[in-house]
């Protein structure tokens, strides 16, 4: 993407992200009718696709909604007021577990996790030493933040010493950008969204669903209605969906799928991963430090130090037409983000940083 305009703004967010030019002119194509033998043939491709991405051989279903609304499906299609959960806050995403849970009236406890820490083992193997829980909720990248969790090390454990627990597992942000095993790792629920590693425009919502899962489900009595993946799940067999689907977005998805797919996916991850460390590495020349112990790819979360890091937004978007994360409420001031999905190539990271540089030096002729 080193043809980039310099004069258009620059999207270097954690979602809606850069997209590549062959996928956003898709986005324009003639609309089409989703109740066909065509387009249901499109759709087991994708189904196929989301598999491989998810690393799964359960099914994958698709919603027209956002993550979040992925993740009160997941919530409300398998836990109940009878059950238990234990959810790890370690941000706003962490925190929203416990949210939809309590609208739901599904009791949750919360392992608190200091921001920018993950979620130690030992923490949760302590909560399990007190109480029994029906499942256990975190994210694979806590988005506020930043921070990997160790998934895979959870999954083992869960599976060694309590395989009767649901694992759901918000990976919104970490999804194709970061490794993830659903099935290797025991994650019977995953949810995800299309605006972030996708690289895809907001609008889709995903989860996949294992066997024990669907079996939770079955005794959820209150069951939701759009989101009830008893229906989608019926309709996923024929390859189509239950409601109408986001099909501009879906044309798009299809041909990114295929894309990740030629190239495989561990191959775009080291891709990201040599764009996240470039743009590190110049962060930390210019004396910003990441906040996250244990950083995930392409979300990187600063700590902005002696500057206000709510006017270093205001003026890379007002001043150098680039547009990085803030934060808000008690971190408005102190923590900014930088994201690096999708057709962000070196020249973009380059603009950036300078950007930025040409702004610490602004506020330090302001002090």
């Amino acid at each position: 993407m080193d043809s980039y305009r310099s004069d258009r703004k620059l999207l270097m967010v954690l979602g809606p992200v850069e997209m590549e030019k062959e996928i956003s002119d898709l986005g324009s194509s003639d609309m089409r009718y989703m109740r066909t033998k065509d387009f249901s043939a499109l759709l087991g491709k994708v189904f196929c696709g989301l598999k491989y991405v998810f690393k799964t051989e359960n099914p994958v279903l698709m919603f027209a909604s956002s993550g979040t609304g992925a993740m009160e499906a997941a919530v409300s299609n398998f836990l109940s007021k009878s059950d238990r959960a234990l959810y790890v806050n370690g941000g706003t995403f962490g925190a929203r577990w416990g949210d939809i849970c309590r609208a739901h009236a599904i009791p949750a406890e919360e392992i608190r996790v200091p921001f920018g820490d993950s979620v130690k083992l030992a923490q949760i193997k302590n909560a399990f030493a007190k109480k029994r829980f029906s499942a256990l909720l975190t994210t694979l990248d806590e988005t506020s933040s930043g921070a990997l969790t160790d998934i895979a090390s959870i999954g083992r454990y869960l599976k060694r010493e309590h395989p009767e627990v649901l694992f759901i597992v918000d990976c919104v942000s970490g999804l194709v950008a970061d490794k993830f095993l659903a099935d290797e790792w025991g994650v019977d629920v995953a949810v995800s969204a299309s605006q972030k590693g996708l690289a895809l425009p907001p609008g889709l919502g995903f989860m996949s669903v294992s066997e024990k899962a669907l079996k939770f489900a079955e005794n959820v009595k209150e069951r939701p209605f759009y989101f009830d993946v008893f229906i989608y799940l019926e309709n996923w067999r024929r390859n189509q969906t239950p409601f109408t689907p986001s099909v501009g977005i879906i044309l798009q998805l299809a041909r990114r799928l295929e894309k990740i797919q030629s190239r495989s996916l561990e191959r775009l991850q080291k891709d990201y991963l040599c764009k996240t460390d470039l743009l590190r590495d110049g962060l930390k020349k210019l004396g910003f430090k990441v906040l996250a112990k244990s950083p995930a790819n392409c979300v990187t979360a600063i700590n902005s130090g002696r500057y206000d890091a709510s006017k270093i937004v205001d003026i890379m978007r007002n001043k150098y037409n680039i547009e990085i994360t803030p934060s808000g409420g008690e971190m408005k001031t102190s923590v900014f983000r930088v994201g690096n999905f999708g057709a962000i190539g070196t020249a973009q990271i380059k603009r950036m940083l300078s950007a930025l540089e040409k702004t610490v030096k602004e506020l330090e002729n302001d002090r």
